[in-house]
């Protein structure tokens, strides 16, 4: 019987990468956000934004394009050439920054060559994809671009109206400015509006995961008191009973009850490995204890009459008035018994001496479970297999008790090993 490792079980990697304080999901701030390609419902948005377009530009009359150049163009060819610089805003979910420049160059090239055309549509459909898809290193210079598009739709809607001032210029310019720069805001919003919805969603599976991993251990800490003891007890009594039944007559009755007896303990034994395995990889990350406490220190009467029928002695040594403890004490005195007992069972074997000591100050209770090894020879002394030097129990033994606000020592001595706690008496008396 030696001393506790403190090894700790791997904690179990989250779906998700951890959010830490300042940090975003990357996917969402630091690049683009990518969505699906062109649909169907792009064709339609093309064709609109570049019907109103040619409208606002006065295109859709049938009449001849007048250029900044000198001579008239063509109605229809105009009319499909500038309809097919629009065709990158099908794209503008999957490339934004892509389609934003392919929208934009041509446009601006074509309202500076053709007389009276004005793109704003496109162009603001462009602008809104970068700015609700795009990091702000992108976002920025697209609203900076689009202010040239504003300055010559301002000069093209002065020249029209034969108005010529300076005055006339900034001021039409601003409003188009003004649109564009709302456009681009509420691509903004909505960006940010996904991102804090996305961390949120990201937090909260966080905490779903932590939460198993909680739930995890609690579950690995009951099945270990409940069933290290259990096993423990019926691997030790079948030993000393095939130990008392080798001794009898040697009939063939008397050796298959021999036999039962050996495979008992044998598959007991088993048992008890898989249940240190499975243990280990229930056992996750830190948590508190916050399952209901149904045991107390007073229920342990029924583990000490079990220890004892497993060949044990154990005796009970009581100093001082019993205090009242808060629910968690007391359910982390029962399980530091039971622990303590379950180990002297594996590891000290039939015949060894426990001594439970409890010494009731008014503030504190000092519990200590001394036990000494069996008898040598054992045919009635066993020891389980692959639970020696677990530390599993003791682990999380230590674990309730300074949950419960005690302190919590362990280790061998002289002829066997000592386990002992401190643990808080509630003020006030009792409830």
């Amino acid at each position: 019987m030696g001393p506790p490792k403190p090894v700790r079980a791997p904690i179990l990697a989250p779906s998700l990468h951890p959010l830490h304080d300042g940090q975003v999901p990357v996917t969402t701030l630091h690049d683009e956000e990518r969505g699906a390609g062109p649909q169907r419902l792009d064709i339609l948005i093309v064709l609109v934004c570049a019907a109103v377009d040619l409208f606002i530009s006065g295109y859709l009359d049938g009449l001849p394009v007048a250029t900044t150049l000198g001579p008239d163009l063509p109605h229809w060819p105009v009319v499909a050439v500038i309809a097919l610089t629009y065709v990158p805003l099908a794209w503008r979910r999957i490339a934004p920054w892509a389609a934003f420049l392919a929208v934009l160059v041509p446009t601006l090239v074509a309202s500076l060559v053709l007389y009276q055309f004005q793109p704003l549509v496109g162009v603001a459909l462009a602008l809104h994809a970068v700015a609700r898809r795009c990091p702000a290193r992108r976002a920025n210079p697209a609203l900076v671009l689009v202010a040239f598009v504003s300055l010559r739709n301002a000069q093209t809607a002065t020249t029209v109206s034969g108005d010529d001032s300076l005055f006339g210029l900034i001021v039409i310019a601003a409003v188009f400015m003004a649109v564009l720069t709302l456009i681009w805001a509420l691509g903004r919003r909505e960006r940010a509006t996904r991102w804090r919805a996305q961390q949120e969603r990201q937090r909260l599976l966080a905490s779903a995961e932590a939460s198993l991993g909680q739930q995890r251990q609690r579950i690995a800490r009951d099945l270990h008191d409940i069933l290290s003891h259990s096993m423990s007890a019926m691997i030790l009594q079948s030993a000393g009973a095939r130990a008392v039944s080798s001794r009898l007559d040697k009939t063939s009755e008397a050796k298959q009850v021999t036999d039962a007896l050996s495979a008992i303990e044998t598959t007991g034994a088993e048992s008890m490995r898989e249940l240190h395995r499975l243990l280990g990889l229930l056992r996750t990350a830190d948590d508190g204890d916050t399952a209901i406490a149904r045991l107390r220190l007073a229920d342990t009467d029924a583990l000490l009459t079990a220890t004892r029928h497993g060949g044990l002695i154990v005796e009970r040594h009581r100093e001082g008035t019993p205090q009242p403890l808060d629910p968690s004490v007391d359910l982390a005195a029962y399980h530091m018994v039971q622990e303590s007992l379950t180990n002297a069972m594996k590891h000290a074997g039939r015949g060894a001496v426990v001594d439970i000591y409890e010494t009731w100050e008014p503030d504190e209770l000092h519990l200590q479970v001394r036990s000494s090894r069996g008898l040598p020879n054992g045919g009635a002394s066993v020891a389980v297999p692959g639970a020696i030097g677990s530390g599993t129990g003791l682990w999380g033994l230590r674990e309730r008790v300074e949950l419960a606000g005690g302190s919590f020592e362990s280790g061998p001595v002289e002829g066997g090993f000592v386990t002992s706690a401190t643990l808080p008496v509630r003020q006030g008396g009792a409830s």
